[in-house]
C-alpha cells in the first residue's frame, strides 16, 4: 500500500509544482494536500480520484496541447516536449490507477 501512496504523492506534488510556475500558491498547497486522501474514508478516495483524473485531463492535456502549438507556431522542436507531457500524462494515469487499488486495500463495511 505504501507504494500507491508514494505514486500518488509524487504525482499530486509535480501538478502542484506546476501551479507554482505560475505563482499560484492556493492550487499548489490543494495539490500538496491532496494525497492526505488516501488515508480517509471511501467518500474520500472517490474524491481523490476525481481529482487525479481532472488534473490529468484538464492540467496535463490542455498545458500539453498549448505548449506544442505554441513551439509549432514558433518553428522551433516540440517533439521532445510531447514525449515529455506524454511521459507525465502516463505517470498521472499511473497514480489513478493505483488509486483504484487503494480501494480494494479498505475493508468491506457492513450493509445493515
Amino acid at each position: 500500500m505504501w507504494w500507491r501512496t508514494f505514486i500518488i504523492a509524487l504525482a499530486c506534488l509535480l501538478t502542484g509544482a506546476h501551479f507554482l510556475r505560475y505563482d499560484n500558491l492556493l492550487l499548489t498547497l490543494g495539490c500538496a494536500l491532496l494525497p492526505l486522501l488516501c488515508f480517509g474514508p471511501k467518500p474520500a478516495l472517490r474524491l481523490l480520484q476525481l481529482a487525479l483524473l481532472s488534473m490529468l485531463i484538464l492540467v496535463w492535456g490542455i498545458s500539453t496541447f498549448d505548449y506544442v502549438q505554441l513551439r509549432m507556431a514558433a518553428g522551433v522542436p516540440w517533439m521532445r516536449l510531447l514525449l515529455i507531457m506524454g511521459a507525465v500524462m502516463t505517470y498521472m494515469s499511473l497514480a489513478l490507477w493505483a488509486s483504484f487499488g487503494l480501494d480494494n486495500l479498505r475493508p468491506q463495511e457492513a450493509n445493515d
